[in-house]
């Protein structure tokens, strides 16, 4: 605690009058002679010390009401951040944040959280001393909106007026540390004001750069209102990986009520290329959340554009939730073994798949070595027993893959090991030894997974019954993040699946025939490949989701390589784009929006994408604005609740809060307790009569 009039506190001096006079009245005191000095005896031990003891409070009462009067009078605060600023004439420096990231979108009492802190933020800057030198910074993206003077409030007020609404998420804690950083470091006193609701704590490095190089700077975060009536969508995942046109689609929706209040009749509805095809109603308790299965038929091949919707509530950005899938219209696939009868088996099993619309374009060929490939329009390579493989076609299989192409090898069971070069540029499971287990002796095959896309609701009564009996294989060792999905009893790998680059690889230990198993025999053969093309074929990288705000990677195709690109955002906005053409690729980088982008080649559409709100911009994600400041350091950091009035707060705490009202209040107080205890008794006086 502080006085802003120490010199008054020389009234204390004051406080010594009652006991002045008390000892004055006291010296006064004359002694009578009575007859009846009897009856004075006996009072001596009660009434009389009683008087004494009540004259001595009431002294200790007028004393104490002296002293809190004159601490009144001298200007009681309490010890603020910039006692310094009492003087007037020191510079300043004040750094104001504004977040107006996807969650400041949430509705308040009194609008949008972003509109309010305008107005807070506002109020504030107003509220400076004269001489404060004011930066004002919107978070996304981080930008400069306002350098200058406090006292110019029409240029402050039309910069805080042009921060908008954004989709996107926020890095409020590089942004606070980039800013200070960027602020001139000549002012004593130097302020950051942050009006955010504060979804992260600042991690380790952020607060060593508060406590050490930033350690001249107070730290002020402003909170904002919690959420009261949101429901959110949280995901929408297809069920199966294996999609067909004419194949019943599954997708699982998760939707969650994040607030306080129960919600009734809430629709939720699913569209597919903007027809609604399913429907949902419900009810929401607070905080709870619910799963649903939607069921639909696409309809048609290439990319199907969907969306979950619900009703509006305070929070808009997560009442829909857009999609892309990736159906493909033909798979062009390339069988490649070093015989005609070696790849047999494979090539009608591949007829069969392909029926009379041509579903699978075949191209067969017979390369005991391996030069060259040439694989631009294929989605499928099945290198069946490759032995000899020269590095040109070693680099045009690598390149086929990190465009996004799918492999399947099929190993050779002979004791010649493939190229360590080749096994290291495909990551192909290290070689251990070729195992054969006699003529009248097998290995049984096992799933290793109880659940995987090659299986999901497949049609088969009993799937152990339809594995094959393998008599020769070659026996590998897994590299890492390789997934093995069927396996021999002795634990060997069967089947791996792994990702490569940008591409997808299975990978088998034994090859295609009767001398090596009997797969060929068996039911799940053909439905086996059957969705391994389709999952190989099935390019989902141009139609994979990101955050909004991140940037995009589009895959070009060489006969597109020229065309004129167009990006259409879900607002409709047209963007041109420029190709990286070394790389093949189209970067995107304008997705502040939420929803679904189109892009279009030479005027015809290619692909489509969906960006998503940040896991933790939604509004329920919020932590204690007291967490933090305890965690950079009260002495540096203080927050600040929401509905406490923030230029109030934030005067007391920079300047000390003033304590005169509770020293008035305590002083009538007493003087009220002396009132009623020095008042005469009229029932001890003696009467006239």
């Amino acid at each position: 605690m502080t006085f802003l009039s120490p010199l008054l506190l020389w009234g204390l001096l004051a406080a010594t009058i009652p006991i002045i006079i008390h000892l004055i009245s006291l010296s006064k005191t004359k002694e009578m002679e009575f007859s009846s000095i009897r009856f004075l005896e006996e009072m001596k031990h009660e009434s009389i010390r009683k008087l004494k003891i009540k004259q001595w409070l009431l002294v200790l009462l007028r004393t104490l009401m002296i002293i809190l009067l004159v601490l009144m009078i001298a200007r009681p605060t309490t010890k603020g951040f910039i006692s310094s600023w009492l003087s007037g004439d020191v510079d300043s420096r004040a750094v104001v944040i504004i977040d107006n990231s996807a969650s400041m979108s949430l509705m308040g009492d009194n609008g949008s959280l972003l509109e309010n802190i305008k107005l807070q933020s506002k109020s504030l800057i107003r509220k400076l001393d004269e001489k404060s030198f004011v930066e004002i910074y919107q978070s996304n993206p981080m930008k400069l909106i306002y350098s200058g003077k406090q006292d110019r409030a029409q240029r402050i007020s039309n910069a805080i007026n042009s921060i908008s609404q954004t989709a996107t998420m926020d890095q409020l804690w590089s942004v606070i540390i980039t800013a200070i950083k960027s602020a001139e470091q000549h002012e004593i006193n130097k302020e950051c004001f942050i009006f955010s609701d504060l979804q992260s704590l600042p991690d380790t490095s952020t607060v060593n750069q508060f406590q050490n190089e930033l350690n001249e700077w107070k730290l002020y975060f402003i909170g904002q209102e919690t959420v009261q009536d949101n429901i959110g969508i949280y995901e929408v995942l297809p069920v199966s990986q294996v999609k067909l046109p004419d194949h019943l689609m599954k997708l699982n929706t998760r939707v969650k009520n994040e607030g306080k209040i129960e919600k009734r009749n809430i629709s939720i509805e699913l569209y597919l290329n903007d027809e609604r095809v399913g429907q949902v109603v419900t009810a929401f308790n607070p905080t709870k959340a619910k799963e649903f299965i939607f069921q639909a038929y696409p309809g048609k091949s290439g990319i199907i554009r969907g969306k979950i919707t619900i009703p509006d509530d305070d929070f808009d950005y997560d009442n829909y939730q857009s999609f892309e899938l990736s159906i493909p219209k033909q798979i062009s696939c390339m069988l490649i073994g070093e015989s005609v009868e070696d790849v047999f088996l494979l090539e009608e099993a591949l007829k069969s798949i392909s029926g009379e619309n041509e579903y699978v374009y075949l191209h067969r060929k017979i390369m005991p070595a391996i030069d060259k490939l040439f694989l631009h329009h294929t989605d499928v390579l099945i290198l069946h027993r490759p032995d000899k493989i020269s590095m040109k076609a070693l680099d045009d299989i690598q390149r086929f893959i990190a465009r996004g192409g799918g492999l399947i090898w099929i190993s050779n069971t002979d004791d010649i090991q493939i190229s360590s070069s080749i096994e290291s540029a495909l990551k192909l499971p290290y070689y251990v030894q070729s195992i054969h287990a006699g003529t009248e002796a097998f290995y049984e095959v096992e799933r290793t997974q109880t659940q995987h896309a090659l299986f999901d609701e497949l049609t088969v009564r009993k799937l152990s019954a339809e594995l094959p009996e393998v008599y020769s294989y070659t026996r590998v060792r897994p590299r890492l993040n390789q997934n093995v999905i069927l396996a021999m009893h002795n634990g060997d790998p069967f089947l791996i699946e792994y990702r490569l680059m940008g591409g997808h690889v299975y990978y088998f230990s034994s090859p295609f025939g009767l001398d090596w198993n009997d797969l060929a025999l068996r039911g799940l053969f053909v439905p086996l490949l059957h969705r391994m093309l389709i999952l190989l074929a099935t390019d989902e990288s141009n139609t994979m989701p990101v955050y909004a705000g991140e940037s995009k990677k589009i895959i070009m195709t060489k006969e597109f390589l020229n065309a004129k690109w167009e990006l259409y955002s879900p607002s409709g906005r047209h963007i041109l784009l420029i190709p990286d053409y070394n790389k093949e690729v189209l970067i995107v980088e304008n997705t502040d929006e939420l929803g679904s982008y189109e892009i279009y080649a030479n005027g015809e559409f290619y692909t489509a994408f969906s960006t998503r709100l940040a896991h933790h911009e939604r509004p329920i994600n919020r932590v204690p604005g007291q967490l933090i400041a305890n965690t950079i350091g009260s002495t540096q950091a203080q927050y600040i609740s929401p509905g406490q009035s923030t230029s109030t707060v934030l005067q007391d705490l920079r300047y000390g809060k003033a304590l005169w009202r509770n020293f008035l209040i305590l002083a009538i107080i007493i003087f009220l307790i002396e009132t009623i205890m020095g008042r005469p008794h009229s029932h001890a006086m003696k009467s006239e009569d």
